[in-house]
Protein backbone atom coordinates (compact mmCIF):
# COMPACT_ATOMS: atom_id res chain seq x y z
CA UNK A 1 0.00 0.00 0.00
CA UNK A 2 1.12 3.44 -1.02
CA UNK A 3 0.42 6.65 1.33
CA UNK A 4 0.15 9.70 -0.50
CA UNK A 5 0.15 11.88 2.37
CA UNK A 6 1.57 11.63 6.17
CA UNK A 7 -1.08 11.17 8.87
CA UNK A 8 1.34 10.75 12.31
CA UNK A 9 -1.47 11.18 14.50
CA UNK A 10 -4.26 8.83 13.08
CA UNK A 11 -1.51 6.12 12.29
CA UNK A 12 -0.05 6.54 16.12
CA UNK A 13 -4.07 6.31 17.11
CA UNK A 14 -4.57 2.76 14.87
CA UNK A 15 -1.39 1.65 15.95
CA UNK A 16 -3.42 1.12 19.98
CA UNK A 17 -6.44 0.36 18.67
CA UNK A 18 -5.40 -2.53 15.90
CA UNK A 19 -3.00 -5.39 16.16
CA UNK A 20 0.14 -5.17 14.51
CA UNK A 21 0.21 -6.38 10.39
CA UNK A 22 1.26 -9.66 10.06
CA UNK A 23 5.04 -10.29 8.38
CA UNK A 24 4.87 -11.09 4.27
CA UNK A 25 4.51 -14.89 4.15
CA UNK A 26 7.53 -16.80 4.09
CA UNK A 27 8.18 -19.60 1.27
CA UNK A 28 6.91 -22.13 2.86
CA UNK A 29 3.37 -20.16 3.44
CA UNK A 30 3.76 -19.52 -0.14
CA UNK A 31 3.78 -22.99 -0.90
CA UNK A 32 1.11 -23.62 1.02
CA UNK A 33 -1.14 -21.11 -0.26
CA UNK A 34 -0.40 -21.90 -3.47
CA UNK A 35 -1.14 -25.79 -3.03
CA UNK A 36 -5.01 -24.19 -1.88
CA UNK A 37 -5.07 -22.17 -4.94
CA UNK A 38 -4.67 -25.04 -6.92
CA UNK A 39 -6.99 -27.66 -5.77
CA UNK A 40 -10.02 -27.00 -7.77
CA UNK A 41 -7.42 -26.70 -10.61
CA UNK A 42 -6.11 -30.06 -10.52
CA UNK A 43 -8.83 -32.58 -9.11
CA UNK A 44 -6.39 -35.66 -9.85
CA UNK A 45 -5.63 -38.14 -7.82
CA UNK A 46 -2.83 -38.64 -5.41
CA UNK A 47 0.54 -40.21 -7.13
CA UNK A 48 2.33 -42.48 -5.51
CA UNK A 49 6.07 -43.12 -5.33
CA UNK A 50 6.60 -44.53 -8.30
CA UNK A 51 4.21 -41.80 -10.28
CA UNK A 52 1.41 -44.57 -10.58
CA UNK A 53 -2.02 -43.48 -8.51
CA UNK A 54 -1.40 -43.90 -4.91
CA UNK A 55 -5.22 -45.77 -4.71
CA UNK A 56 -3.65 -47.80 -7.76
CA UNK A 57 -5.92 -48.54 -11.22
CA UNK A 58 -5.12 -47.68 -14.73
CA UNK A 59 -7.86 -44.99 -14.99
CA UNK A 60 -6.94 -41.89 -14.06
CA UNK A 61 -5.17 -40.03 -17.16
CA UNK A 62 -3.05 -37.83 -14.64
CA UNK A 63 -2.11 -37.96 -11.04
CA UNK A 64 -0.59 -35.54 -9.03
CA UNK A 65 2.73 -35.03 -5.95
CA UNK A 66 1.29 -32.35 -3.65
CA UNK A 67 4.86 -31.02 -2.40
CA UNK A 68 5.50 -32.13 1.10
CA UNK A 69 5.30 -29.31 4.62
CA UNK A 70 6.05 -26.16 3.34
CA UNK A 71 8.50 -26.59 0.19
CA UNK A 72 8.49 -27.87 -2.67
CA UNK A 73 6.43 -27.84 -5.86
CA UNK A 74 3.41 -28.70 -7.44
CA UNK A 75 3.66 -31.78 -9.77
CA UNK A 76 1.27 -33.29 -12.21
CA UNK A 77 2.31 -36.65 -13.98
CA UNK A 78 0.92 -38.65 -16.61
CA UNK A 79 -0.43 -42.04 -15.37
CA UNK A 80 1.74 -44.66 -17.07
CA UNK A 81 -0.69 -47.23 -16.85
CA UNK A 82 -3.46 -45.64 -18.40
CA UNK A 83 -3.65 -47.39 -22.41
CA UNK A 84 -3.22 -43.99 -23.83
CA UNK A 85 -0.08 -42.54 -22.22
CA UNK A 86 1.49 -46.33 -22.46
CA UNK A 87 0.75 -45.79 -26.76
CA UNK A 88 2.40 -42.23 -26.12
CA UNK A 89 5.41 -43.43 -24.48
CA UNK A 90 5.87 -46.34 -26.86
CA UNK A 91 5.85 -43.89 -29.88
CA UNK A 92 8.03 -41.54 -28.39
CA UNK A 93 10.28 -44.14 -27.23
CA UNK A 94 11.00 -45.32 -31.30
CA UNK A 95 11.39 -42.14 -31.94
CA UNK A 96 14.24 -41.56 -29.44
CA UNK A 97 15.90 -44.62 -30.46
CA UNK A 98 16.22 -43.11 -33.98
CA UNK A 99 17.57 -40.22 -32.69
CA UNK A 100 20.04 -41.76 -30.20
CA UNK A 101 20.87 -43.93 -33.53
CA UNK A 102 21.66 -40.81 -35.45
CA UNK A 103 23.80 -39.70 -32.37
CA UNK A 104 25.89 -42.71 -32.31
CA UNK A 105 26.38 -42.80 -35.74
CA UNK A 106 27.92 -38.82 -35.39
CA UNK A 107 29.75 -40.09 -32.50
CA UNK A 108 31.37 -43.11 -34.70
CA UNK A 109 32.23 -40.78 -37.25
CA UNK A 110 34.00 -37.86 -35.49
CA UNK A 111 36.10 -40.82 -34.19
CA UNK A 112 37.19 -41.70 -37.36
CA UNK A 113 37.51 -38.44 -38.21
CA UNK A 114 39.93 -37.84 -35.22
CA UNK A 115 41.99 -41.03 -35.91
CA UNK A 116 42.58 -39.73 -39.18
CA UNK A 117 43.60 -35.80 -37.67
CA UNK A 118 45.76 -37.84 -35.41
CA UNK A 119 47.97 -39.77 -37.95
CA UNK A 120 47.80 -36.98 -40.59
CA UNK A 121 48.79 -34.16 -38.13
CA UNK A 122 49.63 -35.55 -34.97
CA UNK A 123 46.41 -33.70 -33.29
CA UNK A 124 43.25 -34.65 -31.88
CA UNK A 125 40.23 -33.21 -33.26
CA UNK A 126 36.73 -32.61 -31.04
CA UNK A 127 34.54 -36.22 -30.68
CA UNK A 128 31.15 -34.96 -29.54
CA UNK A 129 29.81 -37.04 -26.78
CA UNK A 130 26.69 -38.53 -26.71
CA UNK A 131 24.29 -37.08 -24.00
CA UNK A 132 20.52 -36.91 -23.16
CA UNK A 133 20.54 -34.04 -25.47
CA UNK A 134 20.31 -36.46 -28.35
CA UNK A 135 16.71 -38.16 -27.50
CA UNK A 136 16.06 -35.11 -29.91
CA UNK A 137 12.86 -33.17 -30.60
CA UNK A 138 10.25 -36.10 -29.41
CA UNK A 139 11.63 -36.94 -26.37
CA UNK A 140 12.09 -33.74 -25.19
CA UNK A 141 8.31 -33.27 -26.67
CA UNK A 142 7.19 -36.25 -24.71
CA UNK A 143 8.69 -34.92 -21.23
CA UNK A 144 6.82 -31.78 -21.46
CA UNK A 145 3.61 -33.22 -22.29
CA UNK A 146 3.85 -35.82 -19.48
CA UNK A 147 3.48 -33.58 -17.18
CA UNK A 148 3.11 -30.45 -15.33
CA UNK A 149 5.07 -28.39 -12.81
CA UNK A 150 4.20 -25.68 -10.93
CA UNK A 151 6.26 -23.34 -8.72
CA UNK A 152 5.97 -19.88 -6.36
CA UNK A 153 8.82 -18.29 -5.30
CA UNK A 154 8.88 -14.50 -3.23
CA UNK A 155 10.40 -11.46 -4.96
CA UNK A 156 12.37 -9.25 -2.93
CA UNK A 157 14.01 -7.53 -6.26
CA UNK A 158 12.78 -7.15 -9.99
CA UNK A 159 12.29 -10.29 -11.84
CA UNK A 160 14.79 -11.16 -13.93
CA UNK A 161 14.67 -15.28 -16.02
CA UNK A 162 15.83 -16.44 -19.66
CA UNK A 163 13.83 -18.92 -22.20
CA UNK A 164 14.57 -20.98 -24.73
CA UNK A 165 12.46 -20.30 -27.28
CA UNK A 166 11.57 -19.69 -31.22
CA UNK A 167 8.67 -17.28 -30.22
CA UNK A 168 9.03 -14.29 -28.11
CA UNK A 169 7.01 -14.14 -24.62
CA UNK A 170 3.75 -12.39 -24.53
CA UNK A 171 3.04 -9.67 -21.95
CA UNK A 172 -0.47 -9.62 -20.50
CA UNK A 173 -2.53 -8.12 -17.70
CA UNK A 174 -3.76 -9.95 -15.34
CA UNK A 175 -7.38 -10.94 -14.13
CA UNK A 176 -8.56 -10.81 -10.31
CA UNK A 177 -5.46 -12.29 -9.06
CA UNK A 178 -1.94 -11.52 -11.13
CA UNK A 179 -0.49 -8.26 -11.63
CA UNK A 180 0.88 -9.79 -14.92
CA UNK A 181 1.08 -12.94 -17.03
CA UNK A 182 4.04 -13.54 -19.26
CA UNK A 183 3.49 -16.55 -21.50
CA UNK A 184 5.44 -19.06 -23.95
CA UNK A 185 3.53 -21.23 -26.13
CA UNK A 186 5.01 -24.48 -26.60
CA UNK A 187 7.01 -24.69 -30.03
CA UNK A 188 10.41 -26.01 -31.61
CA UNK A 189 13.41 -23.69 -32.52
CA UNK A 190 16.59 -24.29 -34.35
CA UNK A 191 19.84 -23.91 -32.47
CA UNK A 192 23.56 -23.03 -34.59
CA UNK A 193 25.27 -26.46 -34.16
CA UNK A 194 28.83 -26.50 -35.41
CA UNK A 195 30.26 -25.67 -39.02
CA UNK A 196 29.11 -27.60 -41.18
CA UNK A 197 26.80 -29.62 -39.05
CA UNK A 198 23.22 -29.04 -39.61
CA UNK A 199 21.13 -26.85 -36.79
CA UNK A 200 19.94 -28.94 -33.77
CA UNK A 201 16.25 -28.74 -33.04
CA UNK A 202 15.02 -28.73 -29.58
CA UNK A 203 11.71 -28.47 -28.16
CA UNK A 204 10.22 -25.76 -26.13
CA UNK A 205 7.47 -26.38 -23.49
CA UNK A 206 4.30 -24.43 -22.89
CA UNK A 207 5.33 -21.56 -19.81
CA UNK A 208 3.75 -19.41 -18.15
CA UNK A 209 4.80 -17.00 -15.18
CA UNK A 210 2.36 -15.17 -12.97
CA UNK A 211 3.55 -11.64 -11.64
CA UNK A 212 1.90 -10.48 -7.89
CA UNK A 213 2.99 -7.04 -6.96
CA UNK A 214 3.47 -3.69 -8.11
CA UNK A 215 4.92 -4.45 -11.50
CA UNK A 216 5.94 -2.40 -14.27
CA UNK A 217 6.62 -2.85 -18.00
CA UNK A 218 8.47 -6.16 -18.56
CA UNK A 219 11.14 -6.07 -20.89
CA UNK A 220 11.85 -8.58 -24.09
CA UNK A 221 15.42 -8.69 -24.79
CA UNK A 222 15.87 -11.45 -27.71
CA UNK A 223 19.65 -12.55 -27.95
CA UNK A 224 21.33 -15.37 -29.38
CA UNK A 225 20.80 -19.20 -28.76
CA UNK A 226 17.58 -18.35 -29.79
CA UNK A 227 17.58 -17.17 -26.20
CA UNK A 228 15.46 -14.74 -24.72
CA UNK A 229 15.87 -12.40 -21.13
CA UNK A 230 12.66 -11.56 -19.75
CA UNK A 231 12.90 -8.58 -17.12
CA UNK A 232 10.35 -7.28 -15.35
CA UNK A 233 10.35 -4.26 -12.73
CA UNK A 234 8.94 -5.31 -9.34
CA UNK A 235 8.11 -2.14 -6.34
CA UNK A 236 8.91 -3.54 -3.16
CA UNK A 237 5.54 -2.58 -0.68
CA UNK A 238 6.77 -0.83 2.89
CA UNK A 239 7.76 -3.25 5.27
CA UNK A 240 7.66 -5.97 2.88
CA UNK A 241 8.85 -8.25 -0.05
CA UNK A 242 8.18 -6.79 -3.88
CA UNK A 243 6.00 -9.61 -4.73
CA UNK A 244 5.69 -13.33 -5.97
CA UNK A 245 5.76 -15.04 -9.11
CA UNK A 246 4.06 -18.76 -10.27
CA UNK A 247 6.33 -20.54 -12.37
CA UNK A 248 3.97 -22.92 -14.56
CA UNK A 249 5.86 -25.22 -17.38
CA UNK A 250 4.42 -28.16 -19.03
CA UNK A 251 1.47 -30.01 -21.00
CA UNK A 252 -0.19 -27.16 -23.01
CA UNK A 253 -3.75 -28.28 -22.32
CA UNK A 254 -2.60 -28.60 -17.87
CA UNK A 255 -1.13 -25.33 -18.42
CA UNK A 256 -4.06 -23.51 -19.79
CA UNK A 257 -6.89 -25.49 -16.79
CA UNK A 258 -4.15 -24.17 -14.18
CA UNK A 259 -4.28 -20.67 -15.74
CA UNK A 260 -7.95 -20.49 -15.79
CA UNK A 261 -9.05 -22.67 -12.96
CA UNK A 262 -7.02 -22.28 -9.80
CA UNK A 263 -8.16 -19.40 -7.47
CA UNK A 264 -5.46 -16.77 -8.16
CA UNK A 265 -7.40 -14.07 -6.13
CA UNK A 266 -7.03 -16.37 -2.96
CA UNK A 267 -3.10 -17.03 -3.77
CA UNK A 268 -2.70 -13.04 -4.17
CA UNK A 269 -4.54 -12.56 -0.72
CA UNK A 270 -1.80 -14.52 0.94
CA UNK A 271 1.01 -12.80 -0.44
CA UNK A 272 -0.05 -10.28 2.37
CA UNK A 273 -1.87 -12.38 5.08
Amino acid sequence: MRWCCTWAALLAALAVAAPLRAQPAGDDALVRALVLALRPALPFPAAGPDGTPASGGAQPVWVVRWPEGGGGQVEVLANPLHPENRERALAAEEAIQKAAMRSQRRSQGDYEQALSDFARTGRVSNIREISLDDDGVAGERYDADSHLLVSVAPLDDDLSFSVATGIPPAVMNGVAGPTMVIRVPANVYKVAAEAGAPAEEHYCAEQAWLVFGDAGVAVISPRAGPQVDVTVPVAAAPGGRAGMVVSISGNAALVEQALRQADWPALRAALRD
